[in-house]
């Protein structure tokens, strides 16, 4: 997805129809398979998952053909799923804490079963799937050149080509955390150190399932990989953790991802020497430890309602620990895509 979000509560299905699924999807050897997604409000659930969409199948006659629609955006999902699904009172960008309920499903098809229609109303056959790309109309979705999102629906009429298997409740959270960091394999004693972190601060924040969550945590083990998710997550308020790197390489990192994201975001930077504060502290809203209990503590001060002033005294306790002064202008918790209120994203741009 663009934005981000949370999974505050799931449940399993037990399909009765599995093993009918299963062998369906046996007799389509050039198959693909998918994960895909269903926004829906709570009414609808039961009858969805008992008669496994035959209701949905019946009624629904929209743009790219009768059948049942599905998405591989959580993004598009959450358009069908918010506000009890009444799309006509839910245009727009959720704002931070919007829930949404999606099912989760698992499908198949044809590799020569795929066919781009828009509009002409098709209804595919047995092993077939439409999909057309979606946002023409929709304030959430607009194609990327616009610097908005787009989507794809998927058009299924054979329902043995569905198993739902999870329903699924998402929250909008407020920050994504994107951990930059050469070490994470390569490096057997730095691992070492990391063991303390991931073993059970990360373990708790990046696993365990919580209503309070307000961020996500993406560990990258290249400059590529980390700034490939700050381009695609950059309308979200990021957070940008990186170790420093023998070339620096820390430090380029964060320079191209603020140049992407368009404001100074806050950087936390890792290292094991000392001496690395010495061109921190002239570096524009970032901060410098060795230590790990820093680490958690830093991300600690995100989870409370006082962020900037959890931030401030953080920052003033790592200058006392480390004698130096870090720059810090009023502005690095701001982000170019949040409107005043901080809940709202703004695209007016």
């Amino acid at each position: 997805s663009y934005l981000e979000f949370s999974i505050i509560s799931s449940v399993i299905i037990e399909r009765e129809n599995f093993e009918i699924f299963e062998k369906e999807r046996e007799k389509c050897p050039n198959r693909i398979e998918r994960i895909l997604y269903h926004g829906t409000s709570v009414d609808p659930i039961s009858s969805i998952l008992t008669g496994n969409y035959w209701k949905s199948l019946e009624k629904h006659k929209a743009i790219n053909g009768k059948g049942v629609y599905f998405t591989d955006s959580l993004d598009y999902g959450w358009y069908y799923g918010g506000k009890e699904g009444n799309r006509e009172n839910f245009k727009g960008i959720p704002k931070i804490e919007d829930t949404f309920t999606v099912i989760v499903n698992s499908v198949y098809y044809d590799k020569k079963g795929f066919e781009q229609v828009r509009g002409d109303n098709r209804t595919p056959g047995k092993n077939q799937i439409n999909f057309a790309y979606a946002g023409e109309g929709s304030q959430i979705l607009i194609k990327p050149d616009k610097k908005k999102f787009f989507a794809t629906e998927y058009v299924i009429y054979d329902l043995d080509q569905i198993c739902p298997f999870m329903i699924a409740t998402l929250k909008r959270v407020e920050f994504c955390v994107i951990w930059r960091d050469n070490n994470f394999s390569t490096n057997p004693v730095y691992n070492n150190q990391y063991d303390q972190i991931f073993k059970s601060f990360l373990k708790e924040r990046m696993v365990y399932i919580n209503q309070v969550a307000k961020y996500n945590i993406y560990p990258c083990e290249t400059t590529e990989e980390a700034l490939e998710l700050v381009n695609r997550k950059k309308y979200n308020k990021i957070i940008l953790i990186s170790n420093v790197g023998t070339d620096l390489g820390g430090k380029k990192f964060v320079d191209k991802a603020r140049e992407i994201i368009g404001k100074n975001v806050i950087a936390l930077f890792l290292a094991y020497r000392i001496a690395h504060p010495d061109w921190i502290k002239n570096y524009k809203n970032a901060i410098f430890s060795n230590e790990p209990k820093f680490y958690e503590e830093y991300l600690q001060c995100f989870e409370g309602n006082e962020i900037k002033s959890n931030i401030r005294n953080l920052v003033e306790k790592l200058e006392k620990y480390y004698n130096v002064k870090f720059n810090f202008d009023d502005d690095f918790l701001e982000y170019p895509h949040f409107k005043e209120d901080g809940k709202y994203m703004d695209f007016s741009f």
